[in-house]
């Protein structure tokens, strides 16, 4: 971590930036390649909306991405100033709580975001901001892969603020918040498939792109990031 923050911070930024945009590009545009172009005829039939989404909403699905991305990456400014005071609770050596804290520190890290997602996307469903912020989002009724960060300056800031919650809440490693970070566009990204490909689903709770579409078309239901736990809870669950 020293060494890190001898990096200028600039410098970092871009390096972080290029990252994110790099690895959205990797994630999106492989399973949008497969499924909507080269085996576009071979998939149709898990289709989860017969229509497929416009050129134009295409590029703007990864216009917003783009500018999520400059604010994922504008955090680091942010981020480097409560590593540099000691703020957070990072530990630099894996040793310092042993491998099964490590592994086990992703595993809370997901179920933290889970509850996290869940609740500050109820938020910007309420009323008084839907249309100011989260409708942006909702605009994609029939999304892509590409629409997985295509959010409005105010929900990026909002999704953003997972990373503070985790790295102020457990003890972290370097190594385990950049995995974390991995899954977050992995799977947000691929719940915005558009394509029900059962296989995928390995258990009952998990949230799938099936889960997902139904909250695209119909904004009650389905406010699940990585599982279905908390829509069941609260009865905001409904299946296709």
């Amino acid at each position: 971590m020293e060494s890190l923050l001898e990096i200028s911070s600039f410098k970092l930024w871009l390096f972080l930036l290029g990252i994110l945009i790099a690895r959205y590009v990797f994630v999106a545009g492989i399973p949008y390649l497969w499924l909507y172009a080269i085996k576009k005829k071979k998939f149709q039939k898990v289709k989860l909306q017969t229509e497929h989404p416009s050129k134009s909403q295409i590029f703007k699905e990864i216009k917003f991405s783009l500018f999520t991305m400059i604010i994922y990456s504008s955090g680091i400014w942010l981020f480097l100033y409560w590593l540099k005071h000691g703020y957070t609770k990072n530990y630099v050596e894996i040793h310092e709580f042993g491998t099964p804290y490590f592994i086990v520190s992703m595993f809370l890290m997901v179920i933290i975001h889970d509850a996290y997602s869940y609740w500050i996307h109820r938020f910007m469903h309420h009323k008084s901001i839907f249309k100011y912020v989260h409708l942006l989002h909702h605009k994609f009724s029939n999304p892509s892969p590409w629409c997985a960060f295509a959010f409005h300056p105010f929900e990026s800031i909002l999704t953003l603020g997972i990373i503070p919650v985790v790295m102020f809440l457990i003890p972290w490693h370097n190594l385990a918040l950049i995995i974390f970070i991995s899954g977050i566009i992995l799977y947000d990204t691929f719940i915005h498939w558009g394509y029900n490909i059962k296989a995928l689903k390995v258990f009952k709770w998990q949230n799938t792109p099936m889960d997902h579409d139904v909250h695209h078309r119909n904004s009650k239901y389905n406010f699940g990031l990585y599982f279905t736990f908390w829509d069941r809870l609260m009865g905001t669950y409904l299946s296709k």
